[in-house]
């Protein structure tokens, strides 16, 4: 394992030596709740398969990323993930559900699908539950972890775990402030930009044809870095970097909506 600064987790060590190790929940800005557990490795001396995204790099650990448990692991989670949630639009699931073999059909039809249509009530994002596997990263980004509005939250117990706002109200009604750092986290597209939706709904959305541009927040001093999202000239939506120091990837509601403006041609 190469050399990694103090605090670094095994998925840390993982990818500084050029093995990839796939994960759904893992986010760079977020203290890791160990959701979905695609992440597992074996390491040497250990009775079970450890979570790369929390564990601990320690001196002399020998970590193996592509043992036959580990594979086998990965793939009944993708089976159980993809029976009960779709993950059409999560990035590499579909890689990864071919690269390890799973078969989320043998789970059956019955499998634990919301089968729901997506929740549309604001202009600004939509929340498409039947996508979502519960990691709880917006739940995070939501909460203590950045923005402390707490609108996200977990309804439920067990099969019936989602995720929700308050009394599972339509999103006017929370005390959401529409930053979008929810989506910003999300790994699925559950919440993704109404902009989005809209797009492919009419066959136009196409992240191939995208460029994206950095520039910096005109809306007030704070200097927040923005990145626009073009698509035939026309910014479709705006997201930020996580490695930058000011922002780490948050935005405010002007920030990550208050573009129209821009491109306003009437």
């Amino acid at each position: 394992m190469p050399r990694v600064p103090e605090g670094a987790t095994v998925l840390d060590a993982c990818r500084a030596a050029g093995k990839d190790v796939p994960t759904l929940c893992h986010g760079d800005t977020l203290t890791p709740k160990n959701a979905c557990r695609v992440y597992v490795v074996e390491v040497e001396g250990s009775r079970t398969l450890a979570p790369a995204r929390s564990r601990a790099a320690e001196p002399g650990m020998e970590v193996h990323t592509d043992t036959e448990r580990a594979r086998h692991s990965r793939k009944v989670v993708l089976e159980l993930l993809a029976s009960s949630a779709d993950l059409s639009t999560t990035p590499g699931a579909a890689e990864w559900i071919a690269q390890y073999g799973a078969e989320p059909d043998r789970c059956g039809p019955d499998a634990a699908r919301l089968n729901e249509e997506p929740k549309v009530d604001n202009e600004l994002y939509v929340r498409d539950y039947g996508k979502c596997i519960l990691c709880y990263k917006c739940v995070d980004a939501c909460g203590e972890q950045w923005q402390n509005t707490f609108a996200i939250s977990v309804a439920g117990r067990g099969f019936d775990a989602r995720i929700a706002v308050e009394h599972d109200a339509p999103l006017p009604d929370s005390a959401c402030v529409y930053c979008g750092n929810c989506i910003e986290v999300c790994p699925t597209e559950a919440l993704s930009f109404k902009s989005e939706l809209d797009m492919r709904a009419a066959g136009t959305w196409d992240e191939t044809r995208q460029t994206e541009t950095s520039t910096v927040c005109a809306y007030c001093g704070v200097g927040c870095n923005l990145t626009l999202h073009v698509q035939d000239n026309a910014i479709v939506k705006v997201t930020s970097p996580h490695d930058n120091p000011v922002t780490h990837g948050n935005l405010c509601i002007k920030g990550r909506f208050g573009y129209q403006h821009v491109q306003n041609r009437d």
